[in-house]
C-alpha cells in the first residue's frame, strides 16, 4: 500500500509492506505499526515532511526485504516493543512524536510452548502512559485453532462497556471477557 498527497496522487510519500497498519498518532503525524522480528515496531511520521519518491524505488524493494515501511524521510519517532514480553503490564520508553495516542491495540503472534498455550496475544500499548499490557488470548491455541490460517486480524475497545472485541480471520467477529484474555461470545456485528 502507497500513500500519496492528494495533490500529487502519482508521487508517494510511504509505503508499507504485508502487516503494516497506519494510525492517526496527531494531526500532524501518522503512526505505523508492525511485526518486526521478534518484536513489534511503532514509528511515526510527520506528514507534512515526509518525501516524495518514484514508485520504481520501492516497486522490487519489498519483495527482497522484510521492512514493512518504506519512506524517503525518517520517521520522527521510532521504537520496538518486544513480543516475548509477559502476561502484564509493563513500563515502556515512548518517543514525544507518538505520546498523544491513548490506546493502541495490536494483535500478534505469541510464543506457545505447547498446543494447549495461547498461540496470539493483544498488546495493549498505552503511548501517553508508557505503558504496554500483554493479554495473552487463552482462547486461541493451536489446540482448537489452525494457526497460521486462522488468526486476530484486529482489535479495539467498546467506549461504553470498556470491553475488547475483533475479528479472527477464517473464524468470524468476537467479544472478550472484561479480563481480556478470554473469549466470551463469538458475534455477528461489531459494536
Amino acid at each position: 500500500m502507497t500513500l500519496a498527497a492528494e495533490r500529487e496522487p502519482d508521487r508517494p510519500r510511504l509505503a508499507l509492506n504485508t502487516y503494516a497498519r497506519p494510525f492517526l498518532a496527531s494531526p500532524q503525524c501518522l503512526g505505523i505499526w508492525a511485526p518486526e522480528g521478534r518484536s513489534i515496531r511503532l514509528a511515526g511520521f510527520e506528514i507534512d515532511q515526509l518525501k516524495a519518491f518514484e514508485l520504481a524505488e520501492v516497486a522490487g524493494w519489498f519483495k527482497q526485504s522484510s521492512d514493512r515501511i518504506y519512506s524517503a524521510s525518517p520517521p520522527v519517532a521510532d521504537f520496538e516493543v518486544p513480543l516475548s514480553l509477559a502476561a502484564g503490564m509493563h513500563k515502556i520508553e515512548v518517543p514525544s512524536g507518538l505520546a498523544s495516542v491513548d490506546e493502541l491495540i495490536v494483535p500478534s503472534s505469541y510464543k506457545a510452548m505447547n498446543s494447549d498455550d495461547p498461540a496470539f496475544a493483544l498488546f495493549v500499548v498505552y503511548l501517553q502512559a508508557g505503558l504496554v499490557e500483554v493479554l495473552p488470548q487463552k482462547w486461541f491455541t493451536a489446540a482448537q485453532y489452525e494457526v497460521g490460517k486462522q488468526w486476530i486480524t484486529r482489535a479495539a475497545r467498546d467506549q461504553d462497556s470498556h470491553r475488547i472485541f475483533g475479528e479472527c480471520f477464517g473464524v468470524g467477529k468476537f467479544l472478550l471477557e472484561e479480563d481480556g484474555c478470554r473469549l466470551a461470545e463469538w458475534i455477528e456485528k461489531w459494536a
